[in-house]
């Protein structure tokens, strides 16, 4: 579907939560295009309101993509719970669940990831930016020492091991959502990840 598929009249009044719509608009353009060439403008014209709307509830592009990159950490941590909540038989598949689910969500929602570490184009500040990232990294560090309390690599600095694991997964959602890692990597397929995951942590 191309960006001007669903731009709806402007002048046609919005019926509904015109924040939540706005957050759900900028993120599918995106995936479309890139946080890069996203205008308000754009955002508001595919709603079909006034481009001073967005302005409205978020001040200015900054403000707009800080709340895509906050809902997107809320996504993030759910999506990672939901992974981690499956049969693990150790540390070593665990930190594979992980570590797929990273490229998943880069791969399934590319409009959210693409902003949530673009601290260049946030509102770095903001407090519920903020919280939301902090959340994530604290159910990464909750998830380093469980796998420390299953033997792995215990007297290691957990911080130390949680940053390794987060450095480790996004680089490799990044570098697959790019098409970067098909040019050393053949297989770019998720139990690829699982692989490449375990063939490092392996002791």
């Amino acid at each position: 579907m191309s960006s001007t598929d669903s731009v709806r009249p402007v002048g046609v009044h919005y019926d509904g939560d015109l924040r939540r719509a706005l957050i759900d608009s900028a993120a599918g353009m995106i995936a479309e295009c890139g946080a890069d060439k996203l205008s308000l403008r754009d955002v508001a014209r595919r709603l079909g309101v006034s481009h001073a709307a967005p302005a409205h509830h978020f001040g200015d592009k900054a403000g707009l993509l800080t709340a895509v990159a906050t809902e997107g950490f809320e996504r993030f941590i759910e999506h990672m719970a939901r992974a981690l909540a499956e049969p693990a038989a150790g540390p070593l598949e665990l930190l594979a669940h992980l570590g797929v689910a990273y490229s998943e969500f880069a791969e399934t929602q590319p409009g959210y990831f693409d902003v949530m570490f673009r601290l260049s184009l946030l509102r770095a500040d903001d407090p519920a930016y903020l919280d939301a990232s902090d959340a994530a990294f604290a159910a990464l560090f909750a998830t380093i020492e469980r796998c420390q309390g299953a033997g792995w690599r215990p007297d290691q600095d957990t911080r130390a091991l949680a940053t390794a694991a987060w450095s480790l997964a996004h680089g490799i959602a990044v570098l697959r959502q790019q098409g970067s890692l098909q040019r050393h990597y053949p297989d770019p397929s998720r139990a690829s990840v699982k692989a490449m995951i375990v063939a490092l942590v392996d002791e």
